[in-house]
């Protein structure tokens, strides 16, 4: 199968006739037919999410109705490896030229520790999260980093374990992919996922939000496009894309983008994430207007209908109510620190001058968890009760 292609005169076509649908006020009809049973197109999706005319709460009812098996979720945590990054994302504290983040790595010695402190405190599911990098000595330096914390995660016992390292090329994929066990089908021991989140499917907000200066990282947008089918290639099977809500003021072109680059995924065969991360404040930088409560649910509760077999992944960027009525409609809860080697056997630091931006929840992930847990949500990847 080609690579995925974005054609956005389709969806642009799209994105105007939902529009036009949602003004004349046929968000109702497509939401009866939706509770009847009907499968619904994507651009009937982007109408529900324009139409005002459609209850949010009915939203949520309809996508936790359709999920099913909504009681149970999975989890895993963040581990920053570094905050040094080649990239120049103006939305992003960790961007090189932010002369404001204090830059911290952290070496193979405690990167260890960490592993070891979230696997007793529970966790069996990491993200490994590092920056972007030019081609070259540094880069390799930082990539060898993530293929040894790779290694050391697998040795602990984690069942999952998620990449977060910018787009990579063919032989990075197979340097890291290499080192891993892999079963007769071919997936590795244990699970591994690459997230890159697209941040925006918009070229030119891409470019203005990104940069485009040759010498950076980030600045090809179809590379970043393409990351997904490259690990597909490479041999892996689990992939997590993402849009930055906020970003983009146009959201209904977002969630098409976003609906049809998870189609061309799973029509690949891979599992996949979705993350729906909102723009946060973040130290060195003005952009911090994330979009309301009430579009971040309506656009995960689309996502979650529409897609059903997708797992909608929401962090602790969120606060506790917004994570509460989420729940029955996601598939991932994420707690955790964005700073560089963060925890502690009880907790973690949140300075937001060493981190990639500002978290709303600072609760222990013991007590993030418990809170799911007590509304009748089982975890995969976390063990609660794990003696320190």
């Amino acid at each position: 199968m080609t690579a995925f292609r974005l054609d956005l005169t389709v969806l642009a076509e799209s994105r105007s006739r939902a529009g036009a649908s949602a003004a004349a006020s046929r968000g109702p009809a497509l939401l009866a037919r939706a509770g009847e049973g009907d499968a619904l197109r994507d651009e009937d999706l982007a109408t529900l999410l324009l139409a005002s005319d459609v209850d949010t709460g009915l939203l949520l009812d309809l996508a936790s109705r359709r999920r099913g098996a909504g009681s149970r979720l999975e989890t895993f945590s963040p581990l920053y490896l570094t905050n040094e990054c080649d990239a120049e994302c103006a939305m992003c504290g960790m961007r090189g030229i932010n002369s404001k983040l204090v830059r911290e790595t952290a070496d193979d010695r405690i990167v260890a520790q960490q592993l070891g402190i979230l696997h007793r405190r529970g966790l069996r599911g990491v993200a490994l999260v590092t920056g972007e990098y030019h081609h070259g000595p540094r880069r390799d330096e930082m990539l060898a980093r993530v293929g040894r914390a790779v290694v050391m995660a697998t040795e602990l016992g984690f069942e999952h374990v998620l990449i977060n390292a910018g787009s990579l090329e063919p032989n990075e994929y197979q340097a890291i992919l290499e080192k891993l066990p892999s079963g007769l089908d071919e997936t590795t021991a244990p699970r591994l996922t690459m997230c890159t989140f697209q941040e925006t499917y918009d070229f030119s907000v891409y470019r203005r939000f990104i940069g485009s200066t040759a010498t950076n990282p980030r600045t090809d947008f179809v590379r970043r496009l393409e990351n997904f089918d490259r690990a597909i290639d490479a041999g892996m099977h689990s992939v997590n894309p993402g849009v930055l809500l906020g970003l983009h003021r146009d959201t209904a072109f977002e969630l098409l983008a976003l609906l049809a680059h998870a189609r061309h995924l799973v029509a690949r065969g891979a599992q996949v994430y979705v993350s729906l991360p909102r723009l946060r404040k973040a130290t060195g930088t003005a952009h911090h207007a994330g979009v309301s409560d009430d579009l971040l649910f309506r656009f995960a509760a689309l996502v979650s209908f529409g897609m059903p077999e997708v797992r909608v992944v929401i962090s602790t960027r969120e606060p506790p109510l917004v994570q509460r009525r989420l729940l029955p409609v996601i598939g991932v809860l994420t707690p955790g620190s964005p700073g560089v080697a963060p925890y502690t056997e009880k907790g973690a630091r949140f300075e937001l001058e060493a981190s990639q931006f500002e978290v709303l929840d600072k609760r222990p992930i013991e007590a993030v968890l418990a809170d799911a847990i007590a509304d009748g949500f089982t975890i995969a990847g976390y063990e609660p009760g794990t003696p320190a």
